[in-house]
């Protein structure tokens, strides 16, 4: 893919973008947002990508949220509800609620208001040491709602997500591992080979059973545990899953004593 603002590279079923704007301290404005927009809408529609990364240029920021120096087109027909955003919201993630196929956030340096929410719709967060999160819009008049909010509260719990929200405070990266929100901390010089490690790990296993973990995960959120239990059998991901190759594949390969050959996601 031809971009101007994020660095897309694809090695096997991984793909690795990285927001290029490091003399913004990776901000987004109107058109960078748009491009993640479509960059993730490409991964999600090639069935040969599998897990994708999502980092910083640099190593001050992973992105220091919402770009709000440069001017955007409200009337530009690409922006959901005349914001600089497209429907998939902040960095093409945050209101992406529909994504079947995982995404990792590497997180070097800061990632602050939109750049936390990014980090935060992802599925994994792997951090460098000199890494910190904050949910900072209230500094500056705004409040995060590109899923921040409802994120972190569903994160941490009311308590300690309203110690972040309501001083806009910003937690360093062991304090985020200690809290849940970070799964594993390296020294900033081994972050992305962390990362490539767990999308490694995620492509080990069958894509078809990660996008139906993904899907029942998802109707846990929308339905309640009892709803969910009860009708996960109907989704869609589900009987994909069943009646797919890998369901068959895996079960062939254990019995052979070998690596199995996963399909491509349908």
């Amino acid at each position: 893919m031809e971009t101007r603002f994020c660095k897309v590279e694809i090695d096997g079923h991984v793909m690795t973008v990285t927001i290029d704007r490091p003399e913004m301290r990776n901000a987004l404005h109107g058109e960078a947002n748009f491009e993640l927009g479509e960059v993730f809408d490409h991964f999600e529609a090639d069935p040969q990508l599998w897990v994708a990364i999502l980092t910083g240029a640099g190593d001050k920021a992973f992105s220091a949220g919402a770009d709000l120096r440069t001017p955007s087109d409200k009337d530009d027909p690409r922006a959901y509800k005349g914001m600089p955003v497209p429907e998939t919201g902040f960095a093409g993630l945050v209101w992406r609620f529909n994504r079947r196929k995982p995404v990792i956030a590497a997180v070097n340096g800061f990632a602050l208001g939109g750049g936390f929410e990014a980090a935060l719709a992802c599925d994994v967060i792997v951090a460098a040491e000199s890494a910190s999160f904050g949910l900072t819009e209230p500094k500056v008049g705004l409040a995060a709602l590109g899923g921040g909010i409802q994120r972190i509260v569903q994160e941490l719990g009311p308590k300690r997500a309203h110690a972040m929200l309501l001083t806009a405070r910003k937690v360093p990266a062991a304090q985020a591992q200690e809290w849940g929100m970070v799964a594993e901390v390296v020294p900033d010089a081994e972050l992305m080979a962390c990362a490539r490690r767990w999308a490694d790990e995620i492509a080990a296993c069958s894509p078809a059973s990660i996008i139906a973990t993904k899907a029942v995960m998802q109707s846990y959120y929308d339905l309640g545990m009892e709803a969910s239990n009860r009708e996960m059998f109907a989704l869609p991901e589900v009987c994909a899953m069943f009646t797919g190759p890998d369901a068959r594949e895996g079960g062939k390969a254990l019995f052979e004593k070998r690596a199995p050959v996963w399909s491509n996601p349908q």
